[in-house]
């Protein structure tokens, strides 16, 4: 131990700071306890214990916590928020009550600081049991779990998975491996129309008799 921590003016100093920051809030991870997708507000837990007492006990949990949703006042990224959604919470300055019932610019309601009752939670921040497996690390896209439903768009073009049947766009066209059903009338325009080595634009009938009378409906 050196000089300086045997000294009893700086043992008291080290435990008076311990005891000034020991309420302290600034980001902690946590995860989803409820969620409440009118107001988009969350119940949550944090993820670390508190020392009291001589023992680790849990936080208590935070309510009323607003939930990071990326987008602007008219568009926004969606998804849902199961419980056990794992996340990091952030604490404010200053009390955010006011804010958080009128928006804009706002004097505090009261002076506390870095408080608990002060959260935001911001989603997507993982521990290692929440990896996701084989994530993609080429452009950016969206993703179940187990990447059965995704959209992944690269520099080479899009391509829409779900389950085993996929939709591909990129600068050659249009692929597509599933069945398609049409519940809107469809126009060719261009570029025509072929149906294994049929080409609709230019194909004809051999032994058809000609005449002034018209075929019957398709069949």
């Amino acid at each position: 131990m050196s000089n300086s921590q045997e000294n009893p003016l700086y043992r008291a100093m080290e435990a008076v700071k311990t005891s000034a920051i020991r309420d302290v809030m600034t980001t902690i991870p946590g995860h989803i306890m409820a969620y409440n997708s009118v107001k988009q507000r969350a119940q949550v837990q944090c993820g670390i214990q508190r020392k009291l007492g001589g023992r680790y006990v849990n936080v208590p949990i935070i309510i009323n916590v607003p939930v990071r949703f990326s987008g602007t006042a008219d568009w926004v990224m969606f998804h849902e928020l199961p419980a056990g959604t794992e996340g990091l919470v952030h604490f404010a300055k200053q009390s955010i009550d006011a804010w958080i019932d009128q928006g804009g610019i706002v004097a505090p309601t009261d002076e506390r600081h870095f408080s608990a009752d002060d959260a935001f939670f911001s989603p997507g921040y993982r521990s290692l049991k929440t990896a996701i497996p084989d994530l993609p690390t080429s452009g950016m896209g969206m993703s179940n779990r187990d990447g059965s439903v995704r959209i992944h768009l690269t520099d080479s073009g899009i391509v829409l998975t779900c389950g085993g049947v996929s939709l591909t766009v990129s600068p050659d066209g249009v692929t597509h491996s599933g069945k398609t059903t049409l519940n809107g009338r469809t126009e060719v325009t261009a570029g025509g129309l072929s149906v294994g080595e049929i080409e609709f634009g230019d194909h004809v009938h051999d032994g058809v008799e000609t005449g002034s009378g018209s075929t019957q409906g398709p069949r």
